[in-house]
């Protein structure tokens, strides 16, 4: 056992080993918030220390006093103190118990601060474990049975020099756009501890006000910087949060984050729990439980159209399911029959006649259909209109995704029936097969034109300028005053391409919800704006020469051969943009069921059958339409959904159920399959292959992955791992993320370049920053937990290499393996949604290749 555990390494799954304070800490470090560094005892230590001495408070905390510890753990603080500079650390236990939903043990546990030398934190640890077993604590537990599950959490001492509380919602009133920030100079466990008189701030849409107090412990501009830290906090542990910060040289930490009890009306409630039999791998496009209403949409739509994906490679299909709460893919074996049928279609050009359909039936109907359902005035409906525009709206998600995996399965013959000629007629590298198809086109690139504009245009006006370089989120509410042809643009950008969801999550706003991070990307652009034909003309000149290199490689092959290579990188060319094009649609019509279901939830919460329009989130939407037409009180169904999915956020269970293997593959001879038969299955092959390719690790450096687009540069780092952080980019840096969707191709022109965690040479990120000619490595597995915001890395998108300027790659992860933290601190950007899920790696290239082109 482990006695000690860094704080990088911890998330909420382990909230059982460390408690739930380290466990939230632990998992806010790896989304991306400032914590201060650190390190946590799990409780299993305490229970040894006992020696079963637990049932009786006062032997157990005699025992606490007297036990001697064991030299390898004092061993062990002294290491990892070291690690963190031996500066004054703060102890504070952690029990398992603590900081859930509906108690919160708040200020039960002891916390010691300023503590210096592994001598002075060993008698802390007995403090915070005697807190276990006081008076005062058992009453707080109405004097149930207290079992020794405390761990203690370890940290570098901040030297903050404001600090406080802050409340993602009002815990009073309960209004959830109303957040409270109480606020002091220097440390903070004075107000903790009722020792100081805080300044009390109210921040609603974005502004702020002084309610109580000087206002001489923070301006108005940081009471809503911290506002927003507790409102990234709610939207990442998906339920309002009492924070506790600071500011530290003008930069703000987060400290410690819990649910505000009093706005929890249910205790998390464990769902039904069935696996089924079968391999079945948690779904990376699901970085979270899905609500309800969601679920109810989503899953049965990923069913019956994934099964499309593989239509014309292996044959496999993918099935969606609901384990825990959280989004399950199982791959259904292939039937070796089905390479002759594929065959068939193949021969009929049937990949072709898809994407030929794609472009001139499908999608013009989809953008004009989008249009006429944005005309429609939700409110002046009658509930039976809204009700029936609701089911249309998910039937066209359904119906489009449908046609897209469709699609997407042609596009994935094409390309790879492309890198498999390029391979026998040319001996061509599969690595640069993808790049001759080109790029920067197709209906996505629309909106990354016009913010390119509008970068444009805000340079004309220095006023703007100098307000968005200041401070852009406040410059969202001041846009008329200060340009207003800027102002008039920017409104017509979020008309046109505002209304889209960041991911597929419908809890989440669209961009149009939060101009705020839209004008954060023209900030980004404003040194450098995009435009398209600069750089289609520079992505031609790479091409140029690969495309010369190739011809000369065919030159000596038979006008029959080059006449089928010249038509497979026509095919493959045209079917390229489509998956960006696709998933632009598709997050379109997820902003159209947003603000229906909104919509829905403003009406019955005016009627009384839910509390707040949010609420129907939580409940299927059958049941909320039925609400809608006849007097159903939803009060029950949104506290059992609510309280599921609680529980599904802390419960991430595991990444996979079943023996993780590749897709079950029945080989046949291959004589026993006619030749197209066997040349489906050799495209097939490749393009596995290609998905399935695992970086080598050079012997120079410690953090590497696959070579996905050519070039070396050296920037500081940003790690962002969501969409709705987008925000937080600033111009030249290299983004570090866990993969990327066509939601982030609006922050490719202002990257230097990009490291991704997952991906393969064939995944999104990797021919997104071939089109744009950024350097890229993917497939590193791990660059978002061992670099950190403001690291100064250089990337090699040719050798397949990120070298960390000024550290070790190597030292940082000894650092987590052996738990010794750093004093440097964690990410300060890196935020997300949803709980961190760690890589697959043991299920194998099957279960991340089989989700790679899976962006619905």
């Amino acid at each position: 056992m482990a006695s000690l555990i860094p704080l990088a390494r911890l998330g909420l799954d382990d909230t059982d080993r460390v408690g739930r304070k380290a466990a939230v800490l632990g998992e806010a470090v790896r989304a991306g918030f400032r914590v201060p560094d650190g390190f946590a005892v799990p409780w299993q230590v305490l229970a040894e220390v006992l020696g079963g001495a637990a049932d009786d408070p006062t032997v157990a905390t005699e025992r606490i006093r007297t036990a001697p510890l064991w030299p390898e753990l004092r061993a062990d603080l002294a290491a990892a103190l070291a690690a963190l500079g031996d500066v004054p650390v703060a102890v504070r236990s952690s029990g398992v118990e603590e900081d859930l939903a509906g108690r919160s043990f708040a200020g039960q546990y002891d916390s010691v601060l300023g503590v210096v030398g592994a001598d002075a934190v060993a008698q802390a640890l007995r403090q915070c474990w005697a807190s276990a077993f006081s008076d005062h604590l058992n009453a707080y537990r109405d004097g149930a049975a207290v079992p020794p599950r405390i761990g203690v959490l370890v940290q570098v001492m901040v030297p903050a020099a404001e600090a406080g509380a802050a409340f993602s919602a009002n815990p009073v009133t309960g209004d959830r756009d109303e957040a409270l920030v109480s606020a002091v100079s220097g440390l903070g466990d004075r107000l903790m501890a009722g020792e100081s008189t805080a300044d009390e701030w109210s921040v609603r849409d974005g502004a702020a006000r002084l309610v109580r107090g000087t206002g001489e412990a923070i301006t108005a501009a940081q009471a809503c910087e911290v506002a927003r830290l507790a409102n990234q906090a709610t939207e990442r542990f998906g339920t309002p949060q009492d924070v506790e910060w600071a500011y530290v040289c003008g930069e703000l930490w987060l400290l410690q984050a819990r649910p505000i009890t009093t706005l929890v009306d249910s205790e998390p409630l464990p769902g039904p729990v069935e696996v089924p039999p079968g391999f079945h791998a948690r779904d990376v496009r699901s970085p979270a439980p899905r609500v309800r209403l969601e679920s109810s949409v989503y899953l049965p739509m990923l069913s019956a159209s994934a099964r499309h994906l593989f239509a014309f490679t292996s044959g496999a299909a993918l099935t969606a399911t609901d384990i825990g709460g959280w989004v399950y893919l199982t791959p259904e074996p292939e039937d070796v029959r089905n390479a002759e049928r594929i065959a068939e279609q193949v021969a009929d050009g049937t990949p072709l006649a898809l994407v030929e359909r794609w472009e001139s039936e499908w999608k013009p109907a989809y953008v004009a259909r989008i249009r006429q359902f944005r005309e429609r005035d939700l409110g002046a409906m009658e509930d039976s209109a809204l009700a029936a525009h609701t089911k249309e709206v998910t039937g066209f998600f359904a119906e489009l995704h449908n046609v897209y995996f469709q699609v997407a399965g042609a596009s994935m013959f094409l390309s790879a029936e492309l890198g498999l000629l390029a391979q026998r007629l040319a001996d061509w590298p599969p690595g640069d097969v993808l790049p001759l198809r080109g790029g920067l086109a197709g209906e996505h690139m629309g909106a990354v034109v016009a913010l390119g504009d509008l970068a444009r245009l805000a340079t004309t006006e220095p006023a703007l300028r100098a307000e968005l370089e200041r401070d852009t989120p406040a410059a969202v509410g001041r846009l008329a005053a200060l340009a207003p042809r800027f102002a008039a643009a920017f409104e017509a950008y979020l008309a046109e391409h505002g209304h889209r969801s960041p991911g597929f999550d419908l809890t989440e706003p669209t961009f149009a919800e939060r101009p705020a991070a839209v004008l954060a990307m023209v900030t980004a652009q404003l040194d450098d704006p995009f435009e398209p034909e600069t750089r289609r003309a520079a992505l031609a000149r790479r091409v140029r020469p690969l495309r010369s290199e190739l011809e000369s490689r065919l030159a000596d092959r038979t006008v029959g051969e080059r006449q089928h290579f010249e038509a497979a990188l026509a095919a493959a060319e045209r079917s390229s943009p489509i998956r960006d094009e696709k998933s632009h649609l598709a997050v379109s019509v997820w902003a159209l069921l947003r603000y229906a279901v909104l919509e829905i939830g403003v009406r019955l919460a005016a009627a009384g059958r839910i509390d707040r329009r949010e609420d129907v989130f939580h409940v299927p939407l059958d049941q909320v339409l039925a609400a809608l037409g006849e007097p159903t009180d939803l009060h029950e169904e949104v506290r059992l959904g609510r309280a599921r999915h609680l529980w599904a956020q802390t419960h991430p269970g595991l990444r996979i159920h079943g023996t993780p293997t590749a897709l079950p593959v029945t080989e046949p001879k291959q004589t026993e399959l006619s030749a197209q038969a066997r040349h489906v299955r050799d495209v097939a092959a490749w393009a596995a292959r290609l998905m399935q390719q695992t970086p080598e690790t050079p012997e120079t450096y410690g953090l590497s992955g696959l070579a996905a687009s050519a070039g070396r540069t050296t920037g500081p780092v940003r790690i962002i791992s969501s969409p709705s952080n987008f925000v937080r980019l600033r111009p030249g840096e290299v983004l570090v993320c866990p993969e990327t969707t066509a939601q982030w191709a609006m922050l490719f022109p202002s990257l230097k370049g990009l490291v991704t965690d997952g991906g393969s040479l064939l995944s999104h990120p990797a021919i997104l920053a071939r089109e744009y000619g950024i350097p890229a490595v993917v497939a590193t597995g791990d660059a978002t937990t061992v670099l950190r915001d403001g690291d100064l890395v250089e990337v090699d998108g040719t050798a397949g290499t990120v070298r960390l300027l000024g550290a070790s790659v190597a030292a940082r992860r000894a650092e987590r393996s052996h738990g010794c933290p750093r004093a440097t601190p964690p990410h300060s950007t890196r935020i997300a949604t949803g709980p961190t899920q760690e890589k697959p790696k043991e299920a194998g290239t099957a279960g991340r290749h089989d989700r790679a082109d899976l962006e619905g």
